[in-house]
């Protein structure tokens, strides 16, 4: 399933969020828990989401802004690209391995 059909997105797929509120949303977001994972796009992002998901963290998807990317903004430019990118956070704790292996020796 596309993430788009399963993912909290916080803005709509045309809406491009302007620098300012980019850089607030991600300390808001920091100040309530989330990590910042990193920023995908299809097929990915939803492989990642369910992996996220399967090891226990709550998983937030929100539209990603060109300040966040590292290297090449370009794809940002185009319109038909301007919300195809996606960034992950997390919050929460993993499922503790330690009581599966525990489990092993009892």
């Amino acid at each position: 399933m596309p993430c788009g059909e399963s993912c909290q997105i916080q803005f709509s797929e045309a809406q491009i969020m302007p620098t300012g509120q980019a850089l607030e949303r991600h300390r808001n977001l920091i100040e309530k828990g989330w990590i910042r994972r990193f920023t995908a796009e299809e097929p990915r992002l939803s492989e990642m989401k369910e992996f996220y998901a399967s090891l226990g963290f709550e998983v937030l998807v929100t539209s990603a802004t060109p300040e966040e990317a590292r290297e090449c903004t370009s794809c940002f430019d185009i319109p038909e690209f301007g919300d195809r990118y996606k960034t992950i956070y997390t919050r929460g704790e993993a499922n503790s391995e330690k009581d599966s292996v525990a489990d092993l020796f009892d």
